[in-house]
């Protein structure tokens, strides 16, 4: 270990406005950002060997989009047939189904793994630009890796993880200037092409609109009308490019069916609420004491953050504190707030180590590569009752007509595994295709709570559920007089109304 580096001689943030240098010419930061985005890639690799209810979900959206384009009608469940379909997603499932196309399902976990790993390079990266030591700028990107551990599945929401660091190091290249530099304008393009993969774009937005806000402010008491307008200009571009999807304008309907949706609020899940005694947020809950803890520190040294950094900070913890979803979002930016406000006290190491630390982490995660294509189907398809879809899937097929009732996991399942029950499953995962009432009723059989649960069985004569994620479901199912069973294992079981 060298000597601590004694603190910078700033007051606002790192660096003011002088040119700051390249991540890979600071002595030992390539060997740190080698060492990051592998240690991210192996730990997020760690648990995508078996796929998730949104992976299905996305492979069989982006075969629909593959095979007949952009969809405007739901023509895939029963519940929601002929309604308006926003498929905000469209691009990040297409993408999904092109790299299943090429390299199965290890192509897509190594798709969107690798999209979350190199996301995170770019953050320690940004954190280097910015005067943040390598030492320091490892400890605070995996601090962010870890409130997104065990939640940065294989969907199109691994596009975020790329897409939100780029926008924050296009927007914050715009330190100490009066008009935007020529790279914060490519902020505008990224953003088009975010909102058609994750609804996520809409932090993005607020990130860019908030920045030309500001510096929009600032030209206008400067009274420089050139700046204003520029970044008038800006704001504009961002807000605008949320409409720029195949939706147009209707993509709106899209958000608001969902943020602050009172029904998935009642019924938990990600749209609820960090909670501090669930186990999955208390790496969220630790990054924001570190933060508050690392800025309290920094002001004792007269240190301010950055307006607008510090902004972007209350924005996003804002809307983590909202919804368990956001919460790897403020992990990101929460703790770019941390690192820039204490750059220059973190110590430095031996290059041998460093070099040594990057290598050895490269080779676990090229282990980690092998490990996923080596990776058969059925490890993959673990988490779904394989054995029951394909029994539901059969006497469907030998029933013209028939239409499935199933819980969100055997929907997806259906779906993806057997194209030919397009438009004959009940429903799937896409909550913003049910108003409030059928969105409850949906809640409640899947969850068999409530007096009358069994309303939903209504129209159906072939029910399939998962004992894993469903076992309350399915031994009531099992019990409700006229019904007998199909098919029964540890896994899953089907259904038969009795005629």
């Amino acid at each position: 270990m060298t000597a601590q580096v004694t603190a910078p001689d700033r007051v606002w943030g790192p660096a003011g406005g002088r040119s700051r240098p390249l991540p890979w010419g600071v002595p030992g930061g390539l060997a740190w950002l080698v060492a990051v985005a592998s240690l991210a890639f192996f730990a997020t690799a760690q648990y995508c060997h078996q796929l998730y209810v949104d992976t299905y979900f996305d492979l069989y959206a982006g075969r629909f989009v593959a095979q007949h384009g952009v969809p405007q009608r739901n023509v895939v469940t029963v519940i929601a047939h002929g309604r308006p379909w926003v498929d905000q997603q469209w691009l990040g499932q297409l993408a999904y189904y092109r790299a299943w196309q090429v390299g199965g399902y290890a192509g897509v976990v190594m798709l969107s793994v690798a999209l979350v790993a190199i996301g995170f390079a770019i953050l320690g990266a940004l954190m280097l630009r910015r005067g943040v030591s390598p030492l320091a700028m490892c400890g605070w990107t995996l601090a962010a890796l870890a409130v997104s551990y065990g939640y940065a599945t294989p969907r199109t929401q691994s596009f975020g993880y790329l897409f939100l660091p780029v926008v924050l190091w296009l927007v914050l290249a715009d330190d100490g200037r009066s008009w935007p530099r020529a790279c914060t304008w490519l902020s505008i393009p990224l953003l088009v092409v975010w909102a058609n993969v994750h609804g996520s774009v809409l932090l993005g937005a607020g990130i860019v609109g908030l920045h030309a806000a500001s510096r929009a402010w600032g030209a206008l008491r400067r009274r420089d009308q050139r700046g204003l307008a520029l970044y008038l200009l800006l704001g504009t571009c961002a807000v605008g490019s949320l409409i720029c999807t195949p939706y147009g304008i209707g993509v709106v309907r899209y958000y608001g069916s969902l943020i602050g949706n009172p029904v998935l609020l009642r019924f938990g899940g990600e749209w609820a609420p960090p909670n501090p005694a669930d186990a999955a947020s208390w790496a969220f809950f630790a990054v924001v004491v570190a933060t508050m803890v690392a800025m309290a520190r920094a002001w004792r040294r007269g240190v301010r953050p950055e307006p607008g950094l510090a902004v972007f900070g209350a924005v996003t913890l804002g809307a983590a504190l909202l919804a368990f979803r956001n919460t790897p979002w403020f992990g990101v930016v929460g703790c770019l707030l941390a690192a820039d406000a204490l750059a220059g006290l973190a110590p430095a190491l031996a290059p041998f180590f460093r070099r040594a630390l990057a290598a050895t982490l490269a080779a676990i995660a090229v282990v980690s590569a092998v490990g996923l294509a080596r990776t058969p189907v059925g490890q993959y398809e673990a988490r779904l009752p394989r054995q029951a879809i394909d029994v539901a899937a059969n006497v469907a097929a030998h029933a013209s007509g028939l239409s499935v009732l199933s819980d969100q996991w055997c929907s997806v399942g259906l779906l993806w595994l057997h194209p030919a029950l397009l438009g004959r499953v009940a429903f799937d995962v896409r909550e913003e295709q049910y108003s409030q009432a059928e969105l409850a009723s949906l809640l409640d059989f899947m969850l068999a709570r409530g007096s009358e649960w069994r309303r939903g069985l209504r129209g159906y004569d072939l029910v399939v559920v998962s004992r894993r994620w469903h076992p309350r479901l399915a031994t009531a199912m099992m019990q409700t007089p006229g019904w007998r069973v199909v098919y029964a294992a540890d896994s899953g079981v089907v259904l038969e109304r009795v005629r």
